[in-house]
């Protein structure tokens, strides 16, 4: 699958089909809206869902960091869905996770969801509020802050792409002068459409890679 590098705020950020967003010149990977055990409060809400998202999630990160070695994860919100219970077995997969890979700095900039569980007991650091990383405002929210490039995640961006008479609805990476929204990471997440402004830069996530739905501009 193909990534695909953009310049923000003067500096090289990687575009990973995987929905994740990389920082070489800070060893930095970026995610935002995981959403843990959202299958497991579907499922005791008698929602049907099928099982393995958790599973399927944290493969996708081995993956990400076997490509780009990182030295730090940073979440952008919303790590987890709901409360958890006893019966959350993905509680103690997160775990064994995290102990695979402790030489590697996790960080969770907390999102809404996350007020719904303790997520230091899986072993991640918690900031509660926005984390100063210059150039960049690393958040939750896509609000802009006046003298920062913030990077979000929240929205669950996505668009809409035909190829002929077939209509795809795909996730997607956009950033506009002040903001960046990544794509939803979790494998149960959905997708908001976001209506693309001639300022923003507009990348989909396709089968094939990252690829440009707009030119960027310097505006």
């Amino acid at each position: 699958m193909n990534t695909r590098d953009v310049d923000i705020a003067g500096e090289r950020l990687t575009m990973h089909p995987e929905r994740a967003l990389y920082w070489a010149a800070r060893r930095t990977l970026l995610i935002a809206d995981v959403h843990f055990g959202k299958g497991a409060v579907f499922r005791r809400a008698g929602i049907a869902v099928p099982s393995g998202d958790t599973e399927d999630d944290l493969r996708r990160l081995d993956a990400l960091f076997d490509a780009f070695k990182p030295e730090r994860l940073v979440i952008l919100g919303d790590l987890v869905h709901g409360a958890a219970t006893s019966r959350s077995a993905w509680v103690d997969d997160v775990r064994r996770w995290r102990d695979r890979h402790a030489n590697i700095d996790m960080l969770l900039v907390a999102g809404n969801h996350d007020r719904h569980f303790e997520v230091t007991g899986l072993g991640i650091a918690v900031q509660p509020d926005r984390l100063a990383m210059p150039p960049f405002v690393l958040s939750h929210h896509p609000h802009a802050h006046a003298e920062s490039y913030v990077l979000a995640g929240h929205v669950h961006p996505g668009i809409i792409m035909r190829d002929g008479w077939r209509k795809h609805r795909l996730p997607a990476f956009v950033f506009d002068r002040d903001v960046g929204m990544l794509p939803a990471f979790g494998t149960l997440t959905g997708l908001q459409e976001v209506k693309t402004l001639q300022a923003h830069h507009v990348f989909a996530v396709t089968p094939a890679g990252v690829i440009p739905t707009r030119p960027a501009t310097t505006e």
